[in-house]
């Protein structure tokens, strides 16, 4: 038996398939930041599928389910890093993560099933655009799914290469769905025949050549007629000592301090955050505060709870001086910012008992955050941290608004690989809107980044710093931002209908 042979067989030996699954969902992080091995996302769907296509329902979905834990294992292992950045026992953070991750994994279980069923129903093959068409749909599940989980959608790898160009037209789903139907159309090659050879190049290459020629067209245009000079500071709080009272003045006189580098600065961005306590607990420190950017014509915004009515209370950014209103998170992240099952959860770990770990989601419809400066008065797009992986939320804010502000607190991932993607996951809502973009964070990756997603400024990570850039605010629309999501929706009901009458057609 050549070799060839012996690797087409392995697709019907159990075990050795779903291991082959296991290691190809764990290259995922390989194709985002910071690696960028991007032609892998067309290479590890054609191993998903190549796998467990033509299988029996139940094999199909195991299949699925390791190829899932492989995913998340290495996708999202940042979630064990939260946990023991609190001191949760590793046996504990283990299982936890571990369980979180097999969850998440059934969602490529039951997108391995569902073709398989309906094909064992059938009794004939599905079309390839099946594939293709479902990865992406359960995208779209999993971005919304509970409080949903959008990391490491396959299109946020377009921010560093031509596919950017797509990213303000279609979205980051209409990029992903770009590369899907390029890999099912390099799938179809297996069959060994030009005539499926051909469409797979042309694909390939009008995709990447449109891109190319769009990656440098502006949407939108100058808010201002000269550049404006803005900071971020970077305070790198220690996360487990954080809300301990005792150094609160030592937080905030670091932040002070590091903003003072910045006088001339229009904009100081603090991070999520960045002031852990209520305004009210500390009036002086805020007179101060207001009193010293006024004095230089300035607007300092900072992440700090903010009270609601009765014991409500948000997870919010704050404006002073030239700078005015407040933003209110509205998309919480599940056990870091409010508890799922509080009365059972709350007391089994010290994870489940995390000092403001109560918060509200703030309403839908806020007023605008704004910023005075060279006599026009900009409005601001805030996002808090995880808010900003959601491109719809992030395509609200940002409709009618000339800078997109980000604060983050991604202290909690540790030295994993998720500050990296974090990172990527922003740039790619910058590039989506074409704003540019202050993003804080708490200890990196702290950037100012432009309306293309090229980082201007970045601070290195784990350490005090503060970093400053001329940036040109921008408004207007991008196609993304006229239509969201919507041109991409249809046209998956268009091919989806067109493969259901083609093979109607071929039926009869």
């Amino acid at each position: 038996m050549n070799f060839t042979a012996q690797i087409y067989g392995l697709k019907e030996k159990h075990w050795p398939a779903r291991l082959i699954l296991l290691f190809t969902g764990a290259a995922v992080p390989l194709i985002f930041a910071p690696f960028y091995w991007w032609p892998l996302a067309y290479a590890l769907p054609v191993v998903f599928w190549w796998l467990t296509t033509a299988q029996p329902p139940k094999e199909a979905f195991w299949r699925g389910w390791w190829f899932g834990g492989g995913f998340f294992g290495s996708g999202v292992s940042w979630v064990y890093f939260s946990m023991r950045t609190v001191d949760t026992p590793v046996a504990i953070s283990l299982i936890l993560t571990g369980a979180f991750c097999i969850a998440l994994g059934l969602l490529f279980a039951v997108q391995a099933w569902a073709p398989a069923r309906l094909t064992q129903q059938l009794k004939r093959p599905l079309p390839w655009l099946t594939f293709p068409l479902l990865w992406l749909v359960f995208e779209g599940i999993r971005t919304t799914l509970f409080t949903g989980m959008p990391w490491l959608l396959w299109g946020t790898l377009g921010t560093d290469n031509w596919l950017r160009g797509w990213l303000p037209v279609t979205g980051v789903f209409g990029v992903s769905l770009l590369l899907l139907l390029g890999a099912g159309l390099l799938w179809q090659c297996r069959l060994k025949d030009w005539r499926s050879v051909m469409p797979a190049i042309a694909f390939l290459t009008l995709t990447w050549g449109v891109g190319a020629a769009i990656t440098d067209r502006h949407y939108t245009a100058p808010s201002l007629a000269q550049p404006m000079p803005v900071a971020a500071i970077q305070g790198n709080t220690d996360q487990s000592i954080k809300w301990d009272n005792a150094i609160l003045n030592n937080i905030l006189n670091i932040h002070v301090g590091l903003a003072d580098q910045h006088r001339d600065a229009a904009l100081v961005l603090w991070a999520e955050t960045a002031i852990p306590t209520f305004p009210d607990a500390v009036p002086g420190f805020i007179r101060a505060l207001e009193s010293r950017a006024n004095s230089r014509d300035q607007a300092i915004i900072s992440g700090l709870p903010l009270r609601g009515e009765g014991r409500t209370y948000y997870n919010g950014i704050k404006a002073w001086g030239t700078g005015e209103g407040e933003y209110r998170k509205q998309h919480l992240v599940p056990f870091g910012e409010y508890l799922p099952l509080q009365s059972v959860l709350q007391g089994l770990i010290a994870f489940f008992d995390l000092p403001m770990s109560g918060f509200a989601p703030g309403p839908k419809d806020q007023p605008a955050m704004t910023l005075q400066h060279a006599g026009q008065t900009l409005r601001l797009a805030p996002l808090i941290c995880y808010e900003a992986a959601y491109p719809g939320l992030s395509r609200q804010q940002a409709l009618g608004s000339d800078l997109l502000i980000v604060v983050s607190n991604d202290a909690w991932f540790g030295g994993s690989l998720a500050p990296e993607q974090h990172l990527q996951i922003t740039r790619a809502r910058a590039i989506e809107n074409q704003r540019p973009m202050v993003r804080a964070t708490q200890n990196g990756i702290t950037v100012i980044m432009d309306e293309f997603g090229f980082v201007m400024a970045r601070a290195p990570q784990f350490v005090q710093a503060s970093i400053e850039a001329d940036i040109l605010p921008r408004h207007g629309l991008t196609p993304y931002q006229r239509w969201g999501s919507w041109p991409v929706l249809v046209l998956v009901v268009l091919l989806a209908g067109s493969m259901k009458l083609r093979t109607r057609r071929s039926k009869h």
